[in-house]
């Protein structure tokens, strides 16, 4: 079934409840919307103040819940047996709490324990002093066990509140805020969500409550792990030696998540309706970064509200900070403006924020679409003003205890989407080139650089090989550039940018199994993005070869696995996430060359950390 809809009203006011799937997913906060409204008949009348309420039931039947569908969080062909009790006070993510086994819940005690760590920091950040008081939060180590043939949450039903409904149905309260996410006790029942709105100076409802019933609970499919693979190095083209600190390893994933307002059953057919309701794929996609456990986090389509509400909360109680930067043009939804956009996140024990710089690539073609001849400009403005953006960081290693003295190393991280359409390969060289040629300026200060994003150029096309060779495959003609882009442009590559799956492709001793993943003629994946109607890489870490050295990529997907497409219930994006893990090759002498801070001109934006 589609989205749920349920409407009530009195003689004057309506009230609207809508789920955005009629099948809730275990484990998938549920977010209704809710519309208080005026029947025509009374425009002339305010919807005076009031507040909502919300109540939750599990339909009760003859059958216990079926938590022989739980799986593992670590080893996902084994079935729970234990839940973290942490995890569950602390609003973690609720697939990544469950364990088989007292052995594998003590294997995974210190990272529990880090993650406790910061949902606790993070919970006692958004309480006000004046309002509560912060509890100390104690966590549960590996001496705590249960019982194997229990779990350790989930309220008894003869002590929750019930409602009978005149046929005999029996329906068990199991939350009261507007928000809820299924548990393993709901797998296979119906849930009842009761909304009323009450006036605020009456106490008295304004509308009959609306009664709203999904479908029973279901379990989703896993999705397979993936690994990451070690690059096996017989000498690295740099010419320098890497430093065998740990301390000096990092990890970067770069992610295009699809932006809900483009995750529509027109657009993705074969998808089920449920796999495509926001709520769920944002809660498998968080799942799926958690389980990379990068330091640094890219991702492009990043739906504004879709942000706020479950990403940006969810990540930063897994110890990440984060940048984000919107595109400039909103998009209406049927609920409200919105808008997608790209976000930097970062580990904020291992890195902090030294500079933040912006491009708006419509601003950085203005100069150029103003210059053209009249009767070019209204054909400039449709073709170059588009609303794509990069965000930019640099950031500076922390200094933790045991590592080495003196200057911490710099990394500068590019986050970008390049516009989509190939009809216009004008503006996709023209965003490329304007955001090179600004990165040229942080490059030659001696900071490591790293792009990352969605470029939407296929491998050998003139964005890629502008990055990756400092060069263009093939010289624009007036078919492909009619405006005169690329007289305008003065391109000024970085030479020593390279793919890290190109790399990849090139180490020694890469298996035959990773090989047949991979174009041999292009050394990129064969795909990043997997459709109905596409199938192609457009998706790339660049990185500076003279000052970071590959160490390892996550492993790539077969698409002969994927079925029809992506996304799918076991993969909620229509993109691959692409990760690679690098160390620092530069001298420790030359760390002291990256405190001046590079001016990038109009139309950059730069920001300093306060």
């Amino acid at each position: 079934m589609g989205p749920q809809e349920s409407e009530t009203g009195s003689d004057k006011f309506r009230l609207l409840v809508k789920l955005s799937s009629n099948t809730p997913v275990f484990g998938c906060r549920m977010f209704p919307v809710v519309r208080v409204s005026r029947h025509q008949s009374f425009l002339q009348l305010e919807v005076p103040p009031h507040e909502l309420t919300f109540s939750w039931y599990r339909e009760q039947t003859s059958s216990s819940f079926d938590r022989d569908k739980v799986r593992c969080s670590v080893h996902v062909d084994m079935l729970a047996k234990m839940q973290c009790e942490e995890c569950v006070k602390l609003n973690l993510s609720v697939k990544g709490s469950y364990h088989c086994s007292n052995s594998c819940y003590v294997d995974a005690w210190e990272k529990h324990k880090v993650y406790h760590r910061y949902a606790a920091e993070t919970v006692s950040e958004t309480l006000s002093n004046n309002q509560q008081e912060v509890r100390n939060i104690k966590s549960y180590g590996p001496d705590k066990y249960w019982p194997e043939s229990d779990f350790v949450v989930g309220s008894s039903s003869d002590k929750n509140e019930k409602v009978m409904e005149p046929d005999g149905k029996i329906w068990i309260k199991v939350g009261s805020s507007k928000s809820y996410a299924p548990t393993e006790h709901d797998i296979g029942h119906r849930l009842r969500l009761e909304c009323a709105a009450v006036d605020c100076s009456m106490g008295t409802n304004i509308t009959p409550v609306n009664i709203t019933v999904t479908d029973p609970v279901i379990y989703p499919p896993v999705h397979p792990p993936r690994s990451t693979i070690k690059c096996v190095w017989k000498s690295w083209n740099s010419g320098l030696e890497a430093h065998s600190s740990s301390d000096l390893t990092f990890s970067v994933l770069s992610y295009n998540i699809l932006a809900g307002i483009y995750a529509t059953g027109n657009r993705y057919s074969y998808c089920p309706e449920w796999a495509l309701s926001w709520e769920y794929r944002m809660q498998n996609i968080i799942n799926e970064i958690i389980e990379y456990d990068a330091d640094i986090l890219c991702l492009q389509e990043v739906q504004r509200d879709h942000f706020e509400d479950l990403l940006k909360p969810a990540l930063a109680k897994c110890g990440y900070s984060v940048l984000y930067k919107t595109k400039t043009k909103e998009v209406y939804t049927p609920n409200q403006y919105t808008i997608d956009g790209c976000a930097t996140f970062y580990r904020r024990d291992k890195f902090k924020e030294i500079v933040k710089y912006e491009l708006e690539y419509d601003k950085s073609a203005l100069p150029f679409v103003e210059a053209l001849e009249p009767e070019l400009k209204k054909d400039g403005r449709f073709r170059l003003l588009k609303d794509n953006v990069a965000l930019v960081v640099i950031l500076e290693r922390v200094k933790n205890e045991g590592s080495f003295d003196g200057n911490q190393p710099r990394i500068c991280v590019a986050n970008t989407h390049i516009h989509a359409s190939e009809k216009f390969p004008d503006v996709k060289w023209f965003q490329v080139v304007s955001l090179i040629n600004g990165l040229g300026t942080i490059a030659n200060s001696k900071i490591p650089l790293l792009i990352c994003g969605d470029l939407n150029s296929l491998p050998l096309s003139n964005p890629h090989s502008f990055i990756s060779k400092g060069i263009l495959q093939s010289v624009p003609n007036k078919e492909t550039d009619p405006l005169g882009v690329y007289q305008y442009l003065r391109p000024r590559p970085i030479y020593k940018l390279k793919s890290a799956y190109a790399c990849f492709f090139q180490s020694d001793g890469i298996e035959e199994q990773q090989r047949r993943k991979m174009d041999s003629e292009t050394m990129e994946p064969i795909f990043t993005n997997f459709t109905s109607e596409f199938t192609g890489t457009l998706d790339y870490i660049f990185f500076t070869v003279n000052s970071l050295r590959l160490e390892s990529v996550l492993e790539l997907l077969d698409k002969e696995a994927l079925g029809s497409g992506l996304p799918s219930p076991q993969w909620s994006s229509d993109h691959i996430a692409l990760m690679g893990s690098f160390t620092f090759t530069l001298e420790r002498s030359s760390y002291q060359g990256q405190r001046l801070l590079p001016y990038l001109p109009s139309p950059w934006r730069t920001a300093a950390a306060q």
